[in-house]
């Protein structure tokens, strides 16, 4: 029975207590939308059984459910820490290990993930969001130690292997009478496994434990094996059985193995994975190419995105990635143009979101939606999914995305093996939309440094997310992930190796606007970035290819222009109005125009730069060099002398029988008061 004591020991460790109603796991009732938390200890006291809450005890249980009690033979592997157990008709199990919240968050470990129970064959989940019964009749305490804090990462191991030899241990009845045979095989596979993730110490340790489970007490002795084989694996002087073997000596799947994620490059693995392909390529000459008919490549957003194509948008912070992002998911899925691109055809566009919160993503396309208001464009809803990260932890996925990318240094080949159950979601995902809307999306995977764990800087970090993008578009999922700008002073490129734009369909720039390009836009929640492409397949030499400014007001409303200054701007308004270069020339003698003022020859050198970018039809009028009436280019016949010249009207004399006179090298003209030639 409880004591006082008791009550105070388990409140000091921290723990939220409360009584268990009676015949339920249901903990006491609840007040309001809230359960209640503040019960007297007499109520404690006398209640059969008691709970904690996790949350608000800041602890999280590692619940072993296996029904066969194998998995729970190895709980005492793992580090000490507040213990209860199940009593059962003839003896005591522990089935739960509860472990104190720090900084690395608590463990989300689930084996099999789709489990529902013990019947669907759960080994371990990790409880952190319910409550725990640990005390009271067919639960008992162990140990008097409160919650420990734990390395979460090391913990997710010891689940890892639990799982495994869980499996091994329950098909290992078909083994009688191969034991060594049989042994050599196991220890070659856990030998596999990379060494810095998996030591052979720790190995060495749920191996005796295996081996004392299966009751093989000779093989105790031989324990060592694991090392040798891994010396053997290091020579290469002896072969060393993988999981292949392990799998059709038992004849089991075994489909824990993959849990590992550290996922052996062996030849047998290599078969195994890939035991369905044909033996060898095909051969296909050229006439047999031209009868084959390929899948075509269309344009979703005109000409810089296409089908069957792996794209991506970076910039600094303050760029707009995001907010461009969504504008343009917005007007694939609902077939309008954007910044001059057209869309011809509606695409379902899928735009996750890593890092901003629902409601933020929420007011951007709201802002959006509303700079559509005055064109009469309507927004298609039901076209256009979107992913955030309060999205998934309503969903119950405590930490949100999984990496689709991680580091080497996890372990061997953890970048291929680690990153692939969140490029698997993502696919799903993706998957799923093709099926409701019968068409394959266009996706935006909003940003990699929080979708990732790499190394930016190393290539063999970024190829498997690489090529796993490059898979898609040939699977027809085309795509595009948003990315931050380097960080080196040459500001070129998206973080990270260079191998990232190699593989690449599309690339794009955004660069928050300097001061002298910036636009006088009211309000505060503008967008003003420059765009360029540093890839640009299938559009390079196009004008579309050049660098322009953006922008977005806070009415939503979008607008593109050349790539000037906005003094430049100034000078284009006021020949608008219809003044000529003279007398913009003569604005600025005045010094009237830029701020600080510019000089005439300066103003005149941005007047011609608009003129060659064709944003000024400039019109050739001049005035006779003999007598000075006025000609102009709109006049009838050309120099009998030259062919080219229109003479003048009153005089008859043309600009070719002009006498030499020496020009002004800086202006290209003898004067400011003369139209240039």
């Amino acid at each position: 029975m409880r004591s006082i004591d008791d009550l105070k020991r388990w409140k000091e460790y921290g723990l939220v207590l409360t009584p268990i109603i009676d015949g339920t796991k249901a903990p006491g009732v609840k007040e309001g939308d809230k359960w209640k938390f503040d019960w007297t200890d007499n109520v404690l006291l006398n209640s059969k059984r008691l709970g904690f809450f996790h949350k608000e005890s800041g602890v999280f249980t590692l619940d072993f459910d296996d029904k066969d009690y194998i998995a729970h033979k190895y709980l005492k592997l793992f580090p000490l820490t507040m213990q209860d157990g199940k009593k059962l008709k003839d003896s005591f199990v522990l089935t739960h290990l509860t472990y104190k919240v720090n900084g690395q968050g608590a463990l989300d470990f689930k084996y099999p993930r789709r489990a529902k129970g013990k019947d669907d064959g759960l080994l371990i989940e990790t409880l952190s969001a319910t409550q725990t019964i640990f005390t009271g009749e067919d639960r008992q305490e162990v140990t008097n130690i409160q919650p420990q804090e734990v390395d979460i990462k090391q913990l997710e191991k010891l689940c890892n292997l639990t799982c495994f030899f869980a499996e091994v241990e329950k098909e290992y009845t078909s083994i009688e009478g191969h034991r060594d045979e049989f042994n050599l095989i196991f220890t070659g596979c856990l030998a596999r496994l990379d060494e810095q993730e998996y030591p052979t110490d720790l190995l060495d340790k749920f191996h005796e434990q295996f081996l004392y489970n299966v009751g093989d007490t000779q093989e105790i002795k031989n324990r060592l094996k694991i090392a040798r084989q891994r010396r053997n694996l290091e020579t290469g002087k002896k072969k060393v059985f993988g999981i292949t073997e392990l799998r059709n000596a038992l004849d089991a799947e075994l489909k824990a193995y993959s849990l590992f994620n550290a996922a052996t490059d062996t030849e047998e693995q290599e078969e195994d994975l890939h035991k369905s392909d044909p033996k060898e390529y095909p051969l296909i000459d050229a006439g047999m190419d031209e009868l084959i008919e390929y899948p075509k490549v269309e344009y979703l957003m005109n000409p810089i995105i296409n089908t069957r194509s792996f794209n991506q948008t970076y910039g600094w912070y303050e760029s707009g990635k995001t907010v461009f992002g969504l504008a343009l998911a917005m007007s694939m899925c609902s077939g309008h143009e954007f910044l001059g691109w057209t869309c011809d055809k509606k695409i379902p566009t899928a735009y996750l979101e890593s890092e901003l919160p629902g409601d933020t993503i929420k007011k951007i396309r709201n802002t959006i939606k509303l700079g559509w208001l005055d064109k009469n464009l309507t927004f298609d809803h039901s076209n256009h999914f979107c992913l955030n990260q309060d999205n998934l932890i309503e969903a119950g996925f405590k930490y949100g995305f999984s990496a689709l990318a991680v580091a080497k240094v996890h372990g061997k080949d953890a970048a291929k093996d680690y990153g692939r159950r969140g490029r698997e979601y993502i696919e799903n995902w993706l998957n799923k939309i093709e099926k409701k809307t019968g068409q394959k999306p266009f996706y935006f995977l909003d940003n990699m440094t929080k979708l990732s764990t790499i190394d930016e800087n190393k290539a063999q970090d970024w190829n498997p997310f690489l090529n796993w993008g490059t898979d898609l578009k040939h699977k027809g999922f085309s795509g595009m992930f948003v990315h931050h700008a380097n960080k080196g002073n040459d500001k070129k490129g998206s973080s990270g190796s260079s191998t990232i734009g190699r593989l690449l369909d599309t690339s794009i720039q955004l660069t928050k606007l300097d001061q002298d390009y910036r636009f006088d836009i009211p309000g505060q929640k503008s967008l003003q970035s420059s765009i360029e492409f540093d890839k640009s397949r299938g559009f390079g030499g196009s004008e579309w290819s050049k660098k322009r400014i953006i922008t977005m007001n806070e009415g939503g409303e979008w607008k593109h222009y050349p790539y000037l200054k906005q003094v430049s701007f100034e000078i284009l308004k006021l020949h608008e109005q219809g003044l000529s270069q003279g007398q913009i020339r003569e604005m600025a003698r005045n010094k009237e125009i830029g701020t600080p003022p510019l000089s005439a020859p300066s103003v005149d050198r941005l007047y011609l730069e608009l003129v060659k970018l064709k944003l000024i039809e400039k019109k050739r009028e001049t005035r006779c060099w003999n007598c000075g009436e006025e000609i102009s280019t709109d006049e009838d016949g050309s120099c009998k002398l030259c062919g080219t010249g229109i003479p003048c009207s009153k005089c008859g004399k043309c600009i070719c029988e002009r006498p030499k006179q020496k020009k002004n090298k800086n202006v290209g003209y003898k004067s400011y008061d003369e139209e240039p030639y």
